[in-house]
């Protein structure tokens, strides 16, 4: 059985090359640094002065500078550097025949004076790469416990840092950290469990890809975006935040109580403000490849919201009131509550009623229809201000159960403000902005949003 020398311990190694055990392995005693420089030539003498030089250069690694020019001469005439208080401890030639001369030599030196040496670049160096190695540790861990994108994100942070200044090994580089960072997203993958596309419910889970397992992927920030309409009838992109935590998923369910009736929620991987560091420290394509690679990492959900009142027949009223309490004849509010109302499917016939309270209405419509609608907004106040006009207008509407009498459904009291260079057309303006919001709540319960 054939073994390499370079498997074998250094002292084991040094004792079938017949060299003394210093050669390959030199026992430091405290606040000491020890180097072993050799040189191989023809002539002895010769193949001493490469070892110096070998010397020189393992010191000049250590202070992060070159040392050369400064202690060659008095290294090879005295045997020593003052600086460093550095003496040549021992010393073996090897005579090689024909090949020439082995010389190894065994130097000694005050760790304290040779620390002293580094320059405050190198010395960066080490305390970066020292951090470095901290944040790579921390990234292991939290990879074994399946919290991965905590590991990612130690590995940004680590190539941010990389890339601050000079580092001396390859895995402390910054396109190193980026691709492990980068691989641990790409093996990033979503599922959804127990879909209620009529209620826009689901289970996320989100998972690493393996060969053998998928674990679930613990503390993970998700984004959930979709859009929604508000209560003045503009439609707008919005998203929720969740978050995976010890159990690897979560339960959506669509708290925006505008969410529209018929779309798609898409759930994708948050690394926003990591991604926002990034952009401060790496290069526009460095942080590209990260935003690649995470916008990857999402799963469309698609629904369509079911109202309770499916298929029955539906009456809506809203009387509107002038300031003295007056029964007017607009239908400002009525028409915009049940425009905002057909947005969703939500078909209704207007009617009009006499002023009387609504005790006598729903008498009145018992038989006609299944539910009503019944409302009424009235101007509160209204003032000039400058050369506009300002009106509040002030109601609610009830959703009402025309077999039974009963009040499904309240907005309760609402307000809505209007402003135009007549009075006339901030009244119309705050009465159309009362029926949007009243059509907005009105919606927002019959699909349970």
């Amino acid at each position: 059985m054939l073994i390499s020398c370079s498997s074998l311990s250094p002292l084991v190694r040094a004792q079938l090359e017949g060299l003394p055990s210093w050669a390959y392995s030199p026992q430091q005693r405290s606040g000491e640094v020890a180097f072993v420089g050799k040189g191989t030539a023809p002539v002895s003498y010769n193949a001493r002065l490469l070892a110096y030089e070998d010397i020189l250069d393992q010191i000049s690694a250590y202070v992060g500078e070159d040392v050369y020019d400064m202690y060659y001469r008095e290294l090879t005439t005295t045997n020593a550097i003052a600086d460093f208080n550095l003496t040549i401890a021992s010393e073996y030639t090897v005579s090689e025949g024909r090949t020439g001369f082995d010389v190894y030599l065994l130097a000694r030196m005050d760790e304290a004076l040779l620390s002293g040496k580094r320059t405050s670049v190198y010395n960066q160096m080490i305390e970066r790469e020292r951090t470095i190695e901290a944040m790579l540790n921390t990234a292991g861990q939290a990879y074994r416990s399946n919290d991965d994108t905590g590991a990612i994100k130690q590995y940004l942070e680590a190539a941010m840092l990389s890339a601050e200044g000079p580092v001396s090994e390859r895995k402390y580089e910054t396109e190193t950290l980026l691709d492990k960072a980068i691989s641990f997203i790409e093996a990033l993958r979503f599922s959804l469990r127990n879909p209620v596309s009529t209620e826009a419910k689901v289970t996320v889970y989100l998972r690493r890809k393996s060969r053998l397992l998928s674990p679930k992927v613990l503390n993970a920030p998700i984004n959930a975006t979709f859009q929604a309409r508000n209560s003045i009838s503009e439609t707008y992109t919005d998203f929720l935040q969740f978050n995976t935590a010890s159990d690897g998923y979560f339960l959506f369910v669509p708290y925006n109580q505008g969410l529209i009736k018929d779309g798609q929620i898409i759930f994708s991987l948050d690394l926003s403000s990591t991604i926002a560091k990034l952009e401060k420290t790496l290069s526009q394509e460095q942080v590209e490849r990260v935003q690649e690679a995470v916008s990857q990492v999402s799963i469309t959900f698609p629904y369509t919201l079911t109202a309770s009142l499916s298929g029955k027949s539906i009456l809506c009223e809203i009387q509107e009131f002038s300031l003295e309490g007056s029964l007017i004849s607009g239908d400002q509010a009525l028409k915009v509550f049940n425009q905002e109302l057909a947005l969703d499917d939500i078909l209704v016939q207007e009617i009009n009623l006499k002023p009387t309270d609504t005790e006598d209405q729903l008498s009145q419509l018992k038989g006609e229809a299944d539910l009503a609608f019944l409302g009424s907004v009235g101007v509160a106040s209204q003032q000039q201000v400058r050369d506009h006009w300002v009106v509040v207008a002030s109601g609610n509407v009830g959703l009402y159960d025309l077999n039974s009498g009963a009040l499904l459904f309240d907005t309760l009291s609402l307000e809505a403000v209007g402003s135009g260079q007549t009075r006339e057309q901030a009244q119309r303006v705050a009465f159309s902005r009362f029926g949007s919001i009243a059509a907005y709540l009105q919606s927002a319960w019959l699909f349970k949003r």
